[in-house]
């Protein structure tokens, strides 16, 4: 009598005529040489590879096994179900056509975070070396996507003709503004100006309070409403400046404060900024900025600069008093958030400055 087969027989059989087949095809013929894979799509690629490896491996052990294994059987099953999990979790990262992106959430850049020598360096990058990292989308209706993060990355690839790599993530509007808001975080180019603006935008759109909507990004309400403030700075400057996003939170506020004293600030500052005209450094029109802006304008050859009627006086970001100009006379107002003693040491200290002045 025939002694029964190993209950894998027809799995062994099946795995060697296999192997016997792909033995006498015709080599393939080689490939035309493809671009650089963006690192993320070759790891996952490679990882995919990995897992399918790894169970023809132990298909064919088990096959070639004599009597019952449950070692290697519980081995198969668990990758198997990290092969399908990875498949699930893998559909996450396709390449999208930047044509079906939208970008309906707050603006988080300026105009200039698309041009200059840090876009062109990007793009440079990009175009040598692939996108090594993905951007964050969600999926909308008619087979399109939102951006969450990820906008210069995008706008690269619809310059270049790319398709932009991306994750595709259930997000609802709440959890967008969050990845928004913590990649704007590890970003280290990102300015005060563009918070601010955003910051604005999201409060807008947002129900609740002010310290509730601050907790939610996990910063000081009072952190909060500086950069609500800082969203009013005015667009006239912002158009004239070179390079706004280095104009820090502490020369905004400066920029801001001395706007809101006096209206006629604002004037003067625009004349300078186009006196000084374009194709200056960045940091002089700042400076520019910021000695109008506190009455410290320099003379120009023209002649003296006007008198200055009322000037705020800041020291380290805050402000001492204000100095105003009262027919033939100046008074000066210390601020309110000046303790009693230190306006005390302050007054205790002018003799000693003029003699210092005096003796030049």
């Amino acid at each position: 009598m025939k002694a029964p087969g190993s209950r894998f027989g027809a799995l062994a059989q099946a795995v060697r005529d296999r192997t016997a087949e792909a033995a006498t095809q015709p080599a393939p013929p080689p490939e035309a040489e493809k671009p650089a894979q963006h690192r993320p799509a070759a790891a996952l690629g490679l990882a995919a590879e990995g897992l399918r490896e790894r169970i023809a491996r132990l298909e064919a052990e088990l096959a070639s096994a004599t009597t019952a294994n449950q070692g290697l059987e519980r081995q198969l099953s668990q990758a198997r179900n990290l092969a399908a999990r990875s498949g699930e979790n893998g559909e996450e990262f396709l390449f999208v056509d930047p044509a079906l992106v939208d970008d309906p959430l707050p603006r988080d850049r300026l105009p200039g975070a698309f041009s200059g020598a840090e876009f062109e360096a990007l793009l440079a990058d990009i175009r040598a070396n692939g996108q090594n990292d993905a951007i964050t989308l969600r999926r909308r209706e008619g087979g399109r996507f939102e951006i969450a993060a990820g906008r210069r990355r995008l706008e690269v690839c619809r310059h270049l003709g790319l398709a932009v790599l991306a994750r595709v993530r259930a997000l609802d509007d709440a959890a967008m503004l969050r990845v928004q808001f913590s990649e704007n975080e590890r970003r280290e180019d990102i300015s005060a100006l563009e918070r601010a603006r955003w910051f604005a935008e999201v409060r807008a759109r947002l129900q609740g309070a002010g310290r509730d909507i601050a907790a939610q990004f996990g910063i000081d309400p009072s952190t909060f409403s500086l950069y609500l403030r800082l969203a009013r700075f005015p667009s006239e400057i912002i158009e004239r400046l070179e390079d706004p996003r280095r104009l820090s939170m502490l020369r905004a506020r400066r920029v801001m404060e001395a706007v809101e004293a006096n209206e006629a600030i604002l004037p003067r500052i625009l004349e300078a900024l186009e006196q000084q005209g374009r194709g200056v450094e960045a940091e002089e029109q700042i400076n520019l900025l910021l000695r109008v802006a506190e009455g410290r304008e320099m003379r120009s050859p023209a002649g003296a600069a006007p008198p200055v009627e009322r000037r705020h006086i800041v020291h380290e970001g805050q402000k001492l008093g204000t100095l105003t100009r009262n027919g033939g006379q100046w008074v000066f107002r210390f601020a309110t958030s000046l303790s009693d003693e230190v306006v005390q040491g302050m007054v205790e200290s002018l003799p000693e400055l003029l003699q210092r002045h005096a003796k030049g």
